[in-house]
């Protein structure tokens, strides 16, 4: 009898190279066209772990599990509100020593222009007209700058509206996206799915709570550091750069960059050159120190990784794709971890020996 050979179920490499590739692409692709949907749930689904303990607790005391959900997030909402009010409120006096600030960074600019027309030998009048063509290709730009301005500031308002709706529904059908989950696997699956959620959910609660502890000391640090240094409008940038620090090594840049920034313009060179080290000195002693103890995170992710992650995080939703990166990263870890054939996946992303 003629009997054709079995199939060999183990696909060549490049085949299966081909098969990861186009995934990704894909992946990024549906992630880039639907960020007005996705990044809104992003968020929610990392508040609503947030909130958890807190929506249970209230359903202990006879709480329905609608008005636990809803008391969870309104406090949530009132808090943020609370913090956008602080930051609006230190920034009224920034404002209102705009003029003064623009004044001084002129004359910074023209000790500047002073200092390479005698280091560099290049004449002030060709900097001015340098300065002059280009700020006149700049021009062109301005009314697309404003639509597109416009525009962000329409989808951030939305972004904002959506994030407490989409939390307030995880929280309510929680039970009912567990079930979902549990029905798209096998039944002989139904205990690993269990123990992937419940590590996911300890694994982003304990980031997610630990980083707002995080910033809190991280803040007090800086503003602390800046105060005793002198440093004008020390509560809006530590502030700040308490918020900007939960994007790792890149917020640290930014931080230093508007401090430095700001002191030029409000004290001496000195003045900035102190509080950038006392800044870079306290995100040394944060990275070191008060994240892996306060963090805590069960995943560990090597620093490659973290830092591709958020340059990938950014290309694909901005400034909220940053945000959202190192807990993605942490649950597709876990995941990987527990798949047989993505586990050199996990390894990659891992700390390793």
């Amino acid at each position: 009898m003629n009997m054709r050979p079995s199939l060999n179920n183990k696909q060549p490499f490049y085949i299966k190279l081909s098969h990861v590739l186009l995934s990704l692409v894909l992946i990024v692709v549906i992630l880039r066209t639907m960020k007005e949907i996705l990044a809104p749930v992003a968020f929610g689904f990392l508040f609503a772990v947030l909130l958890l303990p807190l929506a249970q607790g209230l359903e202990k005391l006879k709480f329905s599990r609608a008005w636990a959900s809803t008391v969870a997030v309104l406090l949530f909402v009132i808090s943020m509100l609370g913090l956008v009010y602080f930051i609006s409120w230190q920034t009224t006096s920034f404002l209102t020593d705009l003029p003064v600030l623009e004044k001084r960074m002129m004359t910074l600019a023209n000790d500047l222009t002073i200092w390479i027309d005698e280091k560099f030998k290049i004449d002030s009048d060709q900097q001015v007209a340098w300065i002059n063509e280009t700020a006149a290709k700049s021009v062109s730009t301005v009314s697309a700058f404003a639509v597109n301005a416009v525009s962000s500031v329409s989808s951030m308002l939305i972004f904002l509206v959506f994030i407490p709706l989409y939390t307030f529904f995880l929280l309510f059908y929680r039970r009912l996206l567990m079930n979902f989950l549990l029905k798209l696997f096998k039944r002989e699956h139904a205990d690993e799915v269990h123990e992937i959620m419940a590590h996911s959910r300890l694994v982003i609660k304990s980031y997610v709570v630990g980083l707002f502890i995080e910033m809190i000391v991280v803040a007090g640090l800086y503003i602390i550091a800046l105060l005793s240094l002198g440093v004008k409008y020390a509560v809006l940038l530590g502030t700040l750069g308490a918020i900007f620090n939960v994007i790792p090594y890149i917020g640290m840049v930014v931080t230093i960059f508007i401090t430095v920034l700001v002191t030029l313009t409000t004290g001496t060179p000195a003045l900035a050159l102190w509080a950038a080290l006392a800044m870079f000195g306290i995100h040394l002693l944060d990275a070191n120190v008060l994240l892996p103890r306060i963090v805590g995170s069960k995943v560990s992710i090597n620093a490659m990784i973290t830092l591709l992650g958020v340059f990938i995080g950014s290309m694909v939703w901005g400034i909220a794709g940053m945000f959202v990166s190192i807990p993605a990263m942490a649950l597709l870890k876990i995941i990987f971890d527990r798949i047989p054939n993505m586990r050199a996946w996990g390894l990659l992303m891992g700390q390793g020996e």
